[in-house]
């Protein structure tokens, strides 16, 4: 197999601010020979994802940059068409990290073959993957959600954001949603949410106050923060004492090109003995085992309902389908079908949960 051919995108230059189509090229490449150890995988469906803007921009991240002019890297999951490896045999399906190629020839060692747990290979990259695991360390170890909390999730209708609002209401909290619009506000209430804006409609402090009013709540227990900015700055006006404020992405200075403003209130911390902590998953792989016992069995259940979108065009289509991710065209995890899809509609469905057409589950 090694003259076979995989088309990969490759990182061209540095983005200042938005990236953009120049940034990147899709080139068509011999895959390397396998040799001993190492997989060959079909990829079926890839992940994008908001870390990406930092590899992609080689900013100092808690992820290595993306070296330029060599294919970028993106969670995946295929299926092995020939293997060396007898632990990684031909016909399994495995989740690696060579994304942003239709195939790959992955070392064994990185692979993971996925449990074999009736769940689609989407589930597998959202609930189950790095966003599920990101929002379940964020509740239960930094959080630490109890019945009775009122809690705050910005980009709620976000990969991550909708599993904790899951999670949190699984826990018995109050939860209010921020979101980009009505359709993800509707979305993100048939979750579970108690209450939801969108906040392109005003102050995030006053959109703040009414949500809290709605639901009779006169202070915040918890804020799970995904973005950063006026976000963060609201919460802290109105946190509770001994809040806890979990730092997980600031997705709003992304895309900046120079340094944004910090909250001006941070005394609030002080006055409220509150505390504010960010973290990585990396730091918590030791609950993979004890995270996917629970998710799977949540999923299973239909306690926790999976929300993804699919972007159209197969791997042609990739990298329109990120800086959609970085646009907020996705509800859920955005994921991209590693093969051409015929529906033109963001998203797909399993199950009727009650969300909006254009915003349901797969």
């Amino acid at each position: 197999m090694s003259s076979e051919l995989t088309r990969q995108w490759v990182l061209r230059s540095r983005p200042k601010g938005r990236p953009s189509a120049e940034d990147v090229e899709l080139v068509e490449a011999t895959l390397p020979p396998i040799t001993r150890g190492s997989v060959l995988v079909e990829n079926l469906i890839m992940s994008v994802e908001p870390y990406m803007r930092g590899r992609i921009g080689g900013e100092a991240t808690y992820a290595e940059p993306y070296p330029l002019d060599e294919p970028m890297l993106a969670p995946t999951v295929g299926r092995v068409v020939e293997s060396t490896d007898p632990a990684m045999p031909e016909g399994a399906l495995v989740l690696h990290e060579h994304g942003w190629r239709s195939h790959a020839v992955v070392p064994a060692e990185q692979c993971r073959i996925l449990r074999d747990d009736g769940l689609g290979p989407a589930d597998h990259l959202g609930p189950m993957g790095i966003p599920g695991m990101t929002a379940w360390i964020g509740c239960e170890r930094i959080a630490r959600i109890e019945t009775g909390d009122v809690v705050f999730v910005s980009s709620a209708a976000g990969a991550v954001g909708s599993v904790v609002v899951q999670i949190a209401k699984l826990r018995g909290a109050t939860v209010i949603a921020s979101v980009g619009s009505p359709e993800k506000a509707d979305a993100v209430r048939a979750l579970g949410a108690d209450a939801a804006f969108d906040y392109h409609d005003g102050p995030v402090k006053d959109l703040l106050r009414t949500a809290m009013e709605e639901v009779g709540a006169s202070a915040l227990n918890v804020y799970y923060d995904n973005v950063g900015g006026e976000h963060l700055e609201a919460a802290i006006r109105v946190i509770d004492d001994h809040a806890r404020i979990v730092l997980c992405g600031m997705i709003s200075i992304y895309n900046s090109a120079t340094p944004q403003p910090g909250p001006r209130n941070l005394i609030k911390l002080v006055w409220r003995r509150a505390r504010m902590e960010g973290f990585l998953l990396r730091d918590h792989l030791d609950a993979r085992d004890a995270f996917e016992e629970q998710m799977s069995g949540w999923l299973r259940s239909g306690a926790i309902r999976p929300v993804h979108t699919e972007f159209p065009g197969g791997i042609d289509g990739a990298w329109d389908a990120f800086l959609g991710m970085l646009d907020g065209r996705a509800t859920g995890k955005a994921v991209v079908p590693l093969v051409a899809t015929t529906d033109p509609g963001a998203t797909r469905e399993a199950g009727g949960n009650g969300l909006p057409e254009k915003e349901r589950t797969r």
